[in-house]
């Protein structure tokens, strides 16, 4: 019992530094610091949700590139399956 407890802990405390550790370049400030919003990210593989936190900022160029690459994917189905229009006289 005591081992599972130090295992707990140990696993515990290695999640808290991993949210502590900052993973981009650039400085936060502390009013953007302030604005933390964290969300649930289903990824590909796994049934549980992963909980991702960072700034708003941040979210919106995430939100912002989601957007841009789902437009473009859509822009180059709607090329390849858009029927050609017949010329007139045809």
């Amino acid at each position: 019992m005591k081992f599972a407890g130090s295992v707990l802990a140990v696993g515990l405390m290695v999640s808290l530094a991993g949210c502590a550790s900052s993973t981009g370049s650039e400085e936060m400030t502390l009013a953007e610091g302030a604005e933390r919003e964290c969300r649930s990210i289903k990824e590909f593989g796994s049934m549980l949700p992963k909980r991702v936190c960072n700034n708003k900022a941040t979210w919106a160029d995430i939100d912002e590139r989601n957007e841009e690459q789902a437009k473009e994917f859509k822009d180059k189905i709607d090329s390849r399956y858009t029927p050609v229009p017949r010329e007139p006289g045809m």
